[in-house]
């Protein structure tokens, strides 16, 4: 067969396997070109919001920018943008000045027409995509109703690339309205595979207005599967409920694995399509706003809402960055089956073309040279050390005969080694003692296990271990001594040393799996046990050499793994801390979680890392001593004065200043943990006492006293207020854990 032949069919069978296995059918609409992002939901599932706020949240974050070159698009984000924020436009000096203007926040209006989304995506900084995605009037996805774009839409939804599902939560209320919803998504699903095929794209379910939701309490809960647990999307639905209810991030509030399991299993019908039939599926809780809308009116079948005064999204950014990622990832995957049916192809045609090469050489030429060793090994049990003299001479020349073959030199040159060295063997099998022979043998693995640098390599990518000649030569000298009577001492003493060397091999090869060292050592003392009058110096030295090198490698890989999770668990403290303004958390409870960190990480890896702990600990630590605080009094009424006496717990103020504290100036005092601040107001017609006996009195005792007088005081017996600042502010002076 000419090589011009052969690839013309190669490319051919190639493209039956791509049409075997399914293409999308023609579309019925233009589309542009991008990947092609679906958003399936219903009237009131937050599409529209969604787009916006994303859009926004963006713009500030790392692993996931959009970038709006489509004026319609560009259009639309910034209108949506102006009702949920409330802004406008104006002129305020008559001159043509354009200012922005506060006007009167409200979601926006219900969608009547549809409009295509176009921008380009930037994931992870570095991997830029132009996505386009389609908003339309939910009612377009409705089984209930007739809407003139519901072709269209399933027409985009069958072209994408990937597909997000949104669900109002709100429609969990309604258990006709719910399932209803349920059935749209069951049978758009059915459109992307029908008959229980494997989805062809990645699909996720969003449940959008999460702050509805019992038990929601913020981004540690926005993704449901988490990356450990993404298995279990390949299993049915009974098993896939049971195992996300049982995961740890849903069981330890009782009150979220109430709402989990009810969402679950109103979306049984959608649930029991999705899980089996593909990895690529994940379930996400997001909020648009962040807290709850302001409810504000009615209409006929719905309620009417305004945006919350801080618009605060909660994971809106992780379906949209999953999704693409799992969109890159399927279109290398189908590039990479795409060449494997092509190379597959070929190589049957190669296979075929060569076989006969390979009969050949395997059947006649080294099956000659192997049948007569088979033959003189047979009649004495496999035991080479009784073969003749003559008998091995006869071996040698069909291994040297075999050794000069031309085809053997041109393409099997690596049987030539294997060959010399058996040919040198039966020249050499009657020379010394077999078992000072194999105790050699075992004092250079004893060399190799008790040396990490001579240790087999693992080779990047394929995890197959790397053997140099000193390995290979090894294992061929250890397996010239398993050949004999198996039971026999030299074969009982050899298949013990393979068997170390196949699990010590097969502990290198797993790396930081531990498991593998641990069967290692049960192997060898398991020996030590049932073999102990049998073992020489030699095995005994060996045995200790393998379990010392196991052991020590079993401590670096937990000590690894320690670090590693105290380094996770530090970069995921970080925002938990800087955003607490409570002092007693700041100046305790975190101090307390950073020490258990610290004290898990590696000096020699995570350096830099334990300074970043180390200098909050100092200045959290400085918090502690006794120290002089300035302050001002911001605003009082006109008609008061204050006095204020900072005292230790359990004694009575002195009010040995006798100073009346008037705002505009600065004044000071010495305060640490602990101590307690009295702060008396005295009114104009009060007769002042320095403090005592005032118009009215306040005592803050908390451990950290001085955050509670920062900002305004009341006095309620007489109603006036105070309000005090220090400089600079006491929540800025708190310590923040910086990179």
């Amino acid at each position: 067969m000419k090589l011009g032949k052969l690839f013309k069919f190669g490319k051919k069978g190639a493209k039956m396997a791509q049409k075997s296995g399914g293409k999308k059918t023609e579309s019925a609409f233009a589309w542009p070109p991008g990947l092609k992002v679906g958003v399936y939901g219903h009237a009131n599932a937050g599409k529209t919001t969604y787009f916006t706020v994303l859009n926004e949240d963006c713009k500030i974050a790392s692993n996931l920018q959009i970038s709006v070159t489509d004026n319609a698009t560009a259009g639309e984000f910034l209108t949506n943008y102006r009702k949920i924020w409330g802004l406008g436009t104006g002129s305020n000096d008559g001159v043509g000045t354009v200012v922005d203007l506060h006007e009167e926040r409200c979601f926006p209006d219900k969608t009547v027409k549809d409009i295509l989304l176009s921008f380009t995506a930037i994931v992870d900084r570095s991997k830029k995509l132009p996505v386009v995605t389609y908003d339309y009037p939910g009612d377009a996805v409705s089984i209930t109703k007739q809407n003139e774009f519901a072709d269209k839409v399933a027409d985009f939804m069958i072209q994408c690339d990937g597909l997000l599902f949104f669900f109002d939560p709100k429609t969990l209320r309604s258990e006709l309205e719910c399932q209803a919803h349920v059935a749209s998504f069951v049978n758009m699903l059915e459109k992307l595979a029908p008959l229980n095929r494997r989805l062809p794209i990645p699909v996720a379910l969003v449940v959008t207005k999460a702050d509805t939701l019992p038990g929601f309490k913020g981004e540690e809960q926005t993704i449901l599967i988490s990356a450990e647990d993404e298995p279990i999307v390949c299993e049915d639905y009974e098993l896939f409920l049971q195992k996300v209810l049982s995961s740890e991030k849903v069981s330890r509030d009782p009150e979220w694995t109430g709402t989990v399991r009810d969402l679950l299993v109103k979306l049984k019908d959608f649930l029991k399509v999705a899980v089996g039939r593909t990895l690529d599926f994940q379930i996400f809780f997001t909020s648009s706003t962040g807290e709850q809308p302001e409810k504000v009116g009615a209409e006929v079948g719905r309620s009417i809402y305004k945006p919350p005064e801080k618009i605060s999204p909660v994971g809106v950014r992780e379906p949209f960055y999953w999704l693409l990622n799992a969109i890159v990832r399927n279109r290398s995957l189908d590039k990479m089956r795409a060449i494997t049916k092509y190379v597959a192809v070929a190589c049957l045609a190669w296979i075929l073309l060569f076989s006969g090469v390979y009969l050949w050489h395997f059947s006649f030429q080294l099956g000659r040279a192997t049948a007569i060793e088979d033959e003189y090994l047979s009649r004495y049990n496999n035991d080479p050390f009784q073969i003749s003299v003559e008998e091995q001479d006869a071996i040698r020349k069909a291994y040297g005969k075999y050794e000069t073959r031309w085809l053997v030199s041109r393409l099997f040159p690596l049987f030539k080694a294997p060959a010399r060295e058996l040919k040198d063997l039966y020249g050499n099998l009657s020379t010394g003692s077999q078992a000072q022979q194999l105790d050699n043998v075992l004092v250079r693995f004893t060399a190799i296990a008790a040396t990490p640098a001579l240790w087999p390599t693992v080779v990047p990518g394929d995890d197959t271990l790397a053997l140099n000649a000193d390995h290979k030569k090894l294992v061929t000298d250890l397996k010239k001594y398993h050949r004999s009577d198996s039971t026999s001492a030299i074969f009982r003493r050899s298949d013990r040393a393979l068997r170390y060397w196949d699990l010590f091999t097969e502990a290198i090869k797993k790396g930081k799996d531990t498991t593998a060292w641990s069967t290692l050592i049960a192997a060898v003392e398991y020996d030590r046990k049932l073999f102990a009058d049998e073992l020489n110096n030699k095995e005994k030295a060996l045995g200790e050499a393998l379990i010392k090198a196991a052991e020590d490698k079993k401590a670096h890989e937990t000590k690894t793994v320690v670090s590693h999770k105290a380094v996770v668990e530090l970069e995921g403290i970080f925002e938990e801390i800087n955003n607490n303004p409570d002092p007693t958390y700041r100046l305790k409870t975190a101090v307390k979680k950073l020490r258990a960190i610290k004290a898990k990480l590696d000096p020699a890896k995570q350096a830099d890392d334990i300074k970043i702990i180390n200098k909050y600990l100092r200045e959290a630590k400085a918090f502690n001593k006794k120290r002089t605080y300035t302050y001002r009094i911001v605003s009082m009424p006109s008609d008061g004065h204050l006095h204020i006496d900072v005292t230790p717990p359990g004694q009575d103020p002195t009010w040995s200043v006798q100073d009346q504290l008037l705002p505009g100036a600065d004044y000071q005092l010495v305060w640490k943990p602990g101590y307690v601040i009295h702060v008396a107001y005295d009114d104009i017609r009060h007769e002042c006492n320095w403090g005592r006996n005032p118009s009215d009195s306040r005592v803050f005792d908390g451990e950290y006293s001085i955050f509670d007088i920062e900002g305004e005081i009341t006095f309620n017996n007489i109603g006036k207020t105070v309000t005090i600042s220090f400089k600079p502010g006491l929540r800025n002076r708190l310590p923040e854990l910086k990179k």
